[in-house]
């Protein structure tokens, strides 16, 4: 048996990708909440401070609590049986029930509001107790506020003017969205970097939620190079700018485009071994990157004729190669004479 081999060069293309950026920014506002108690209510001994309680202005999905108190007035126990209340925005946890009160003592719960929408709920909370046979009920008031989102996008965020010839202008549009839930007006605009401006968009202009509003940014360069610069929109009630990164190339002349990058050369090492005795079925050919092995399969599998093309090499790198030949019963002989390739540099 014998192994030879030659290598043969293919050609391959390369090819690059970019990738796209956003970045949006939301304000959320803050809300305050207001509560006051009402007088204790009482019924049969058993007497609940506050009597009505209060939630005021509590934003969507925000939870405020308060604390109530169930005291025994009696000269006896009394056995607090069941606390319910009728609505979910509303909350309590304390004591577990069934529990005993003792004369002159009480039981501290914590009542909690939290609206799913905006806009007032009643609802009440209703104690079971054994000193009387009908529940106490504790009056229960919320308002429920809408968050405060004040929200502005500008599309796109990056604006490129490219190659422009000096003191040339090019014109790009500009898209500013309020994605909030409430108004926002525009104190001002301001654009840094040389060469760039914009135009149609003033201050005082004010925007409705989802309302749009589309202006022009402009480049004129007016010395050679690359130029950077921000667009910045300002609002009283937004917590930072609005802003849109600017960026161009100031040119004398339109550029010669440069020539494409040079085609990277691919290797295929070729290999071929004399065919070994009647019973064989196939041969299996190894590879190694170190004299003498440990070797691995190249491709896996038997290899039904008496050459094979090794494409999975790389450049600068030399390969040792043995054979061996496999017989029905899937047992292999003893490895060829071996082989050396070694893969140009490029």
């Amino acid at each position: 048996m014998f192994l030879g081999l030659n290598a043969s060069r293919f050609a391959r293309g390369i090819f690059s990708a970019a990738g796209l950026l956003s970045i949006a920014a939301v304000v959320v506002g803050c809300a305050g909440y207001a509560s006051s108690k009402s007088p204790t209510v009482a019924q049969s001994g058993v007497v609940v401070s506050p009597g009505t309680v209060q939630f005021k202005n509590v934003p969507v999905g925000q939870t405020v609590t308060q604390t109530m108190q169930i005291t025994n007035t009696n000269n006896s126990p009394v056995q607090i049986s069941g606390v319910a209340i009728s609505d979910k925005q509303f909350a309590i946890s304390g004591p577990s029930v069934p529990r005993s009160i003792l004369p002159g003592m009480n039981l501290q719960y914590t009542v909690a509001f939290t609206p799913n929408a905006a806009g007032n709920v009643s609802a009440a909370i209703n104690i079971s107790d054994s000193a009387s046979q009908t529940p106490l009920s504790v009056s229960l008031t919320g308002v429920g506020q809408q968050k405060t989102v004040v929200s502005l996008q500008v599309s796109p965020t990056s604006v490129n003017f490219g190659n422009l010839l000096l003191k040339s202008t090019s014109t790009q549009n500009v898209t500013l969205q309020n994605t909030g839930n409430t108004a926002v007006a525009i104190n001002g605009v301001s654009v840094s970097g040389s060469g760039f401006g914009y135009a149609d968009l003033s201050p005082g202009y004010s925007l409705s939620p989802n309302q749009k509003v589309t202006f022009q940014v402009w480049f004129k360069p007016q010395v050679q190079g690359a130029a950077s610069g921000t667009l910045s929109v300002l609002a009283a009630n937004l917590a930072s700018p609005a802003v849109a990164s600017l960026s161009g190339d100031g040119v004398s002349s339109n550029p010669t485009p440069p020539p494409p990058p040079p085609t990277p050369t691919a290797h295929t090492v070729h290999l071929t071994w004399g065919a070994s005795d009647s019973t064989t079925v196939g041969y299996r050919l190894y590879r190694s990157d170190a004299a003498g092995g440990p070797y691995t399969s190249v491709n896996g599998s038997n290899i039904d004729a008496l050459a094979y093309d090794d494409t999975s090499v790389t450049s600068g790198t030399t390969y040792y190669y043995v054979v061996t030949a496999v017989n029905s019963a899937g047992e292999e002989s003893v490895y060829s004479n071996q082989a050396t390739a070694a893969i140009p540099t490029p």
